[in-house]
């Protein structure tokens, strides 16, 4: 029986850049570093990386396993007050990355993409302006100019965190009818019907849905059923449950509960959100308490139920990700410069530290695929 590995991809930011708070991080990444994992230990072994490449900062991979995307988080690129998205042809043996094209996205700091199941189209959020697009993608897996662009509008109660609006991330609906666009300017998760011909982006009957003023959302997640979607709000160190209508699209809060442990006293902010495959566990990432929040979801109702906050091993956990069967989690640790693969029990959700790799510098991101599913 062939010995099974994972593919890991890590965005990182690899020239200095103000953030959203005002904080200037001072990058050492390298660009796109690929990894293997081993599918039975969890061990971590460097294959590659693609020097050079500018703050690419979140990835997706294409449906045919041979191209990746990058985001760009710039504040100008070519001249323009803009940031970029990337596609790359990947070598699996070597794990190569190969630029095949490079396009604005109008809008400052491209901090997230996601790609429809079928891989039709590239979604970007630009985080510091506010705004989202969707770029075709080609036969060839390079990408088209920009199909679609929509500048958000509104603000939040925070005068240094929501002067604007902050699109932070896309995320489908379980039938990838609609897309959903945390904004943590605005504090509202927009909603908008995809329209795939044409490749564009129309507000949905229910065109929000809001959370709590200063709360911050940042990223949201879909339970495997489709019944129940999660916002993790950066700001507001918390998460929003909201049952979800498939059909019509209507969307209702149902829970709002906090990340953090009652006894905690400090600054932190959440970051990630993602759920165990199975579907029984939720986590989500605390920075400045270092932690991955973990929560036993309802199967009857969706709620959830705090079980354990586990210490990420370093500082700033960015980003995380589960392999496909929810065997292992692995954390990135931006301020430390670091990743932790943590052994993930199927039956509780408990983590547990099996391995870590040192001198990943300024992680924001980390993806888990298998190459050969």
């Amino acid at each position: 029986m062939k010995h099974k590995n994972y593919t890991v991809f890590v965005g990182t930011y690899s020239e200095t850049i103000k953030l959203g708070t005002g904080e200037i991080v001072y990058a050492k990444g390298e660009g796109i570093y690929t990894l293997q994992m081993d599918a039975q230990t969890g061990a971590l072994t460097l294959l590659k990386k693609a020097l050079g490449e500018p703050n690419p900062s979140y990835v997706a991979l294409h449906k045919n396993k041979k191209v990746l995307y990058s985001t760009n988080e710039l504040k100008t690129y070519k001249g323009l007050v803009s940031g970029a998205v990337s596609a790359f042809s990947f070598e699996r043996e070597s794990g190569k990355l190969t630029l095949l094209n490079r396009w604005a996205t109008g809008g400052t700091d491209a901090v997230h993409l996601a790609l429809d199941k079928d891989c039709t189209h590239a979604f970007v959020a630009n985080f510091m302006s506010g705004s989202v697009c969707v770029l075709p993608i080609l036969e060839d897996g390079s990408l088209e100019r920009p199909s679609c662009f929509l500048q958000h509008k509104g603000s939040g109660p925070n005068p240094i965190r929501q002067t604007g609006p902050h699109a932070h991330q896309f995320q489908f609906d379980r039938l990838q009818r609609r897309a959903f666009v945390p904004d943590l300017g605005c504090d509202k998760t927009f909603i908008y019907e995809i329209d795939y011909e044409n490749g564009h982006l129309n507000a949905a009957k229910q065109p929000y849905v809001e959370t709590e003023k200063g709360q911050g959302p940042r990223h949201c997640v879909f339970h495997p059923s489709g019944q129940f979607f999660y916002v993790v709000n950066e700001m507001g160190s918390s998460i929003d449950v909201y049952s979800y209508e498939e059909e019509q699209g209507a969307a209702n809060r149902i829970q709002h509960i906090t990340t953090l442990p009652e006894d905690f006293i400090g600054h932190s902010t959440c970051a990630a959100i993602k759920f165990h495959p199975n579907g029984k566990f939720l986590y989500a990432s605390n920075r400045g308490h270092n932690s991955l929040a973990t929560y036993q979801v309802s199967e009857l109702d969706g709620l959830l139920t705090p079980i354990a906050y586990q210490p990420t091993g370093g500082e700033t956990p960015r980003d995380f990700d589960l392999d496909p069967v929810g065997k292992f989690l692995i954390a990135a640790n931006q301020d430390s410069n670091n990743l932790v693969v943590f052994s993930v029990e199927e039956s509780s959700g408990h983590l547990t530290e099996v391995s870590r790799l040192e001198d990943i510098f300024t992680a924001t991101c980390v993806a888990i695929y298998d190459l050969d599913a």
